[in-house]
């Protein structure tokens, strides 16, 4: 997933800090990653060394670093487990945790080893992810049992909780089984995907 639409998603969810977020599917990280800059306000660029917009005969070099300071001044640390989740993926979940510790205050987003019909349950949370789809986990995999069986885990596990889930593939929505409370087209990288709201009760 790009990170700008990742950030776009977290935007759209919402989500302020007030509930825990967590991601059951959440591959390489990039949402975990997204929500973290979001929460701890960390500028989008951040470890950049250069701007092409440096190289502008009016560049202010010092107001420039002025504007870097402010913002860097922003930025806050995360409540330990305010942000946290999970993959089946061994690999998926090593990647994930480089990749956000890689991030200011990474060290406090606990990515775990585990299957999302294993968890416990996610009760009053934001969820928010990205499942697989046919082109990530392959052709000969039966997608729409994945999606039918995490349906089944956000309705009877995820009491209280709001589900954000962006199907790359519109298709796989119908197989959920839940009525979602909006959706939102949302196209990047060639793909015309969907970002779904779920009330859950």
């Amino acid at each position: 997933m790009q990170e700008t639409l990742a950030a776009g998603i977290i935007r759209l969810t919402g989500w302020n800090g007030r509930v825990p977020l967590y991601d059951p599917m959440c591959g390489s990280g990039t949402l975990l990653s997204e929500a973290l800059m979001h929460y701890c306000r960390i500028p989008a660029g951040v470890f950049r060394k250069r701007f092409g917009f440096e190289q502008m005969p009016d560049f202010d070099p010092a107001l420039w670093e002025q504007v870097k300071a402010e913002a860097d001044s922003r930025i806050r640390s995360v409540p330990e487990g305010l942000i946290a989740g999970s993959d089946r993926d061994k690999t998926a979940v090593h990647a994930a945790r480089t990749n956000i510790m890689g991030i200011h205050h990474g060290n406090l987003v606990d990515i775990a080893r585990s299957d999302f019909r294993d968890l416990p349950g996610l009760a009053d949370q934001v969820i928010v992810t990205n499942p697989p789809y046919g082109i990530r986990m392959g052709r000969d995999q039966d997608m729409d049992l994945l999606f039918r069986e995490f349906g089944n885990f956000l309705k009877h596990k995820c009491k209280g909780s709001t589900a954000y889930i962006f199907f790359g593939d519109p298709v796989y929505i119908k197989h959920i089984g839940l009525k979602p409370t909006w959706k939102k087209p949302l196209k990047a990288g060639g793909l015309d995907g969907r970002l779904a709201k779920y009330e859950l009760f």
